[in-house]
């Protein structure tokens, strides 16, 4: 195998693996002692919002959470992803929206999946496991916002001539993961579920990337 076919199946195996890690330590780590551990790590820091939440720091605070993580949920998740396809519909980027079509399609049956069966409750539909909040692990805005804002960033990079503007978009669309992911913590997450689906949002990324990879 010559080194320029061999690159694309290090990278991925590279990926694959250091992810699937984390993930399994994730789910190691996340147990009953753990999450009071960090509820009471929360509730000492920031306190209750209120005695009928269960949502952690001052009400302006735990506000600008759920703002910051309904870009993760899923109405705009929706609203984002029909635009997008839309938008390559249009353009006639086929390529690049069977890519995209196959990445969010395949990003939520993974986190159905993964909700089924590490969650003691079973989600009756696959609208639970963005509505309810008694799934878990792992994070579902963590993991979708992960392979939706990571997907949009790299087509958005493609299309830029400038390496700067590039970065910019890259460093934009990190931030703005971050923000999703740890907006989750004061409202319904821990840090394991949270990091559990940042790390299968990269799992699935590197195959696919992999699969769609220019020859």
């Amino acid at each position: 195998m010559s080194p320029q076919k061999a690159k694309p199946i290090r990278k991925l195996i590279l990926l694959s693996s250091s992810s699937l890690i984390i993930f399994v330590v994730m789910l190691l780590m996340s147990n009953h002692s753990n999450d009071v551990a960090f509820q009471n790590f929360m509730r000492m820091n920031f306190g209750m919002t209120n005695r009928w939440s269960q949502s952690f720091g001052q009400e302006w605070l735990v506000g600008i959470s759920r703002d910051i993580g309904a870009l993760g949920g899923h109405i705009d998740f929706i609203l984002i992803t029909g635009f997008v396809l839309c938008f390559l519909f249009f353009l006639r980027e086929e390529k690049r929206l069977k890519e995209f079509v196959f990445t969010i399609a395949g990003a939520i049956i993974i986190l159905f999946i993964l909700k089924s069966t590490l969650n003691i409750n079973n989600p009756s539909s696959i609208f639970d496991i963005f509505s309810s909040d008694e799934f878990g692990f792992p994070s579902g805005h963590a993991l979708m916002s992960f392979v939706l804002y990571a997907s949009l960033a790299k087509y958005s990079g493609k299309k830029l001539i400038y390496t700067n503007a590039r970065y910019v978009i890259y460093i934009f669309a990190i931030l703005l993961i971050l923000l999703i992911g740890i907006s989750r913590l004061f409202t319904s997450h821990t840090p394991t579920e949270v990091a559990a689906g940042w790390s299968a949002g990269i799992f699935w990324l590197s195959i696919v990337n992999y699969l769609f990879r220019k020859h």
